[in-house]
This record gives C-alpha cells, structure tokens and sequence, in this order.
C-alpha cells in the first residue's frame, strides 16, 4: 500500500481515507470543481462579461455543445463566484441587498409569461403565476433594476427554441429587449439545435454570439483531467488513472470524449473500488451501465 504521504491528494480527500467505507462512498459521489483548460478560459470571458460597463446594446453569448459537456457545471461555478452577498455596500458606505446575478433553466416552451415567471421566483418576487404578462414584465424590469442584476444565466435554451417560429422570435426578442432596457448581459447555454435556432437570423446571432464547448480528445488535457479528479477521491491505493494508457482509453472511450459521462465514470469506479477491498481503480470498475 503507498503511503498517505505520497499520495496528492486534496485536504478534503486526505481527510476521508480514516472514515468508514459508507463516509468515503459518500463523498466519491459528490461533486468537485476541477479547473481545465476550456472551463478556466470561459470563466474569464464570462468575469469579462459581468464586469463590463453598461452600454446601449450589451451583447449576450451563446455557449453551445453536446449534452453532458460541462455547460452547466460552468454556469453554475460561475453562479456560484457571483452570486446574492449581503456584504454589497453602497456609496455611502451601507450594506444593500442586490442580486447581481441569476441562473435557471429555460422554459420548456418559447412563453413570455413563463419567462418572466422563472426570473421573479430567483429574484424571490412574489407573484401569481397566473398574472396577466404585461404585469410579469412591468415586475421584472422594476425588481431587476432595484436589485442591480447585471448578468442573467439561462441554462437549456433549446428547450425554448422549439415549435412555432414566430413565438421562438418572440421569446428571443423578450431577451433582447431587457438586455436593451437594463444593460443587461444574458449568457445562453444549449445543445447545437439551440446554435442552429440562433443562428437563423443575422441580428440575433450577432446580439449573442456562439461559443462551442468540444468534446475531449484523448490527449495530454484528459489525462491531467483524469489525474487531478483522482487527487479528490478519498481511496487509499493509487490508481495512477493519468499514467496508466489502458485506463485512460477505455474512460475515453466509454465516456465518449463527454465530461459528464467521465464524471460519472469516474465516481461510478470509485465506489466499486471501496466496496471491492481494492482500493484503487481497475478496468473492470468502469462501467457505465452494468449487464444484465
């Protein structure tokens, strides 16, 4: 067995090796942040983003790819760096609560009202889903103003760009219009239907712009990948996952180059190799679905 000292592992995952088996499946399941390359370069052009001055025409972004690429994780961590503080002080040197940012998912269908529904519900603005549109808009635009929103994150846009045209050019022009009337950056995220969708009309491509997130090669940045996630599972053998060509091609291949799928792989291998007494990753251990 290594020893401890030799491992790189995290505080957190050092810490769980003394824990019982049921503690470290817990945390093999849980999710950890892990800093690469494509995600680190969008979370700056997103920082530059939010932090830009107001300004007549604030162009969005569209970040699009394949299901299960990290999009959200992305959103979220950005979210997560930006989000409600009650530390905000004004120019006078007293504490206000803002919102500076909000995430949600995207309507189901391309409706105003349901719009304006998800974003009072994270601006936590009561209202009656029921409520006449012109009314959800009026609300929408006061509170966002009030609580100085600067940035809207809205996740699986292409759940909203399906079915009749002229309302999916509704719903878009919904968005530009507050983005217009606030100084507003909103960031899209969907799958390539969404890219298609937007990119049918010359003016709404160019008011959000597309950036593709790729699915991994199997290169030097998965191994890295796959090398750092080891450091934050809690087993008490190596399993050299970024050393180690025959694990990292069939994580490849089974993951299909998709960092959620790896992820997933990942975790899935982690709590076969505690419940095995192995403690460390072999090829058997990664499988996505067993066989039945």
């Amino acid at each position: 067995m290594n020893k401890m000292s030799e491992r790189r592992l995290t505080k957190t995952a050092q810490e769980y090796l003394t824990k019982s088996d049921e503690e470290r499946i817990e945390c093999c399941g849980k999710d950890f942040w892990i800093h690469y390359h494509a995600s680190t370069k969008l979370i700056e052009l997103l920082d530059y983003k939010f932090n830009e001055p107001k300004q007549m025409r604030r162009e969005g972004l569209l970040i699009y790819g394949d299901y299960a690429n990290g999009k959200t994780a992305i959103l979220k961590k950005f979210y997560d760096l930006h989000k409600t503080s009650l530390e905000t002080l004004n120019d006078k040197g007293e504490h206000v609560f803002e919102i500076p940012i909000i995430y949600f998912q995207a309507p189901t269908i391309p409706d105003e009202g349901r719009l304006y529904s998800l974003i009072l519900d994270e601006l936590c603005v009561p209202h009656k889903p029921t409520e006449k549109v012109m009314e959800k808009a009026r609300l929408v635009v006061h509170y966002l103003e009030k609580l100085n929103t600067k940035m809207m994150l809205i996740d699986e846009i292409h759940s909203s760009l399906r079915g009749n045209l002229n309302k999916q050019r509704s719903f878009i022009d919904t968005l530009k219009q507050l983005s217009n009337k606030l100084s507003l950056s909103i960031v899209l995220a969907g799958t390539k239907e969404a890219h298609s969708a937007l990119s049918i009309g010359g003016e709404t491509a160019s008011r959000f712009p597309s950036l593709e997130l790729p699915r991994w090669s199997n290169d030097k940045k998965f191994r890295s990948f796959l090398g750092t996630y080891e450091s934050c599972l809690p087993l008490k053998e190596a399993s050299n996952l970024a050393l180690d060509q025959q694990l990292v091609d069939i994580l490849y291949n089974q993951s299909e180059g998709l960092i959620g799928r790896t992820v997933n792989l990942l975790k899935k291998a982690a709590v076969n190799a505690i419940k095995s007494k192995r403690e460390k990753i072999i090829i058997d251990d990664i499988v996505y679905l067993p066989t039945l």
